[in-house]
């Protein structure tokens, strides 16, 4: 099973030091989501994966990688601020979150809008476990260009593996809707525990069990 960390070249080193006022001048931040950035110490662009630096071809949709270092004051970190970080970058992202002698990496599928395409789509986030920050980091994917690099970190991330001929993108339209069915059937079986009327608590566990056979089917 991947780390999901992984040993960036020294040549991609970027280590700059991100304001978070960049951050504001560059998406649109409301008050709410001012107090949710509260939640983060420090933002160093960590490296940038590019031709020059990794010695592999762009593609148009994955013109460059760049990793950020997210240090946190908390282990919990609200998705919206990670999301308008990626708002004000317009490239694919890779995250680290760093809280308490730990690290994690997060990252969504970002691809550019196809209504305009000025402005890219982030989709779901996917997450690594929590690791020791000296964790042993696994090499690079072995990839042909920069495109194919992106989807491999990103596929290591996913909690389910790649069907035979599945597309990133299909992928994860497949896990959207998996995590859509599985707050489906959280909400089902929490109202399932409240019934008290036998005959309603028999006709939602019969509908949990349709739910978890659609979730078995999605994910095998």
């Amino acid at each position: 099973m991947s780390s999901g960390l992984f040993a960036y070249p020294k040549q991609a080193e970027f280590g700059r030091i991100v304001p978070k006022n960049r951050i504001y001048a560059n998406t649109r931040v409301s008050t709410a989501l001012k107090k949710k950035f509260l939640a983060v110490e420090r933002i160093v662009w960590q490296y940038k994966l590019s031709p020059e630096t990794v010695n592999l071809p762009a593609r148009k949709h994955v013109p460059e990688i760049e990793v950020f270092t997210i240090a946190l004051r908390k282990s919990e970190l609200h998705p919206d601020v990670l999301k308008s970080i990626d708002n004000a970058i317009p490239f694919p992202t890779i995250f680290e979150l760093v809280f308490d002698g730990r690290v994690k990496t997060r990252a969504a599928f970002k691809r550019p809008s196809e209504a305009d395409s000025g402005k890219w789509v982030t989709d779901l986030y996917f997450d690594s476990e929590w690791q020791p920050i000296d964790a042993q980091r696994e090499a690079l994917p072995v990839a042909l260009d920069l495109g194919a690099m992106y989807e491999q970190i990103l596929r290591r991330l996913m909690p389910v593996s790649r069907i035979d001929g599945e597309g990133i993108r299909e992928q994860v339209e497949r896990l959207t809707e998996i995590r859509h069915l599985e707050n489906q059937a959280a909400k089902l079986d929490g109202r399932m525990r409240k019934e008290k009327q036998f005959n309603r608590k028999v006709e939602l566990n019969a509908e949990l069990r349709k739910l978890n056979i659609e979730l078995e089917t999605l994910k095998n």
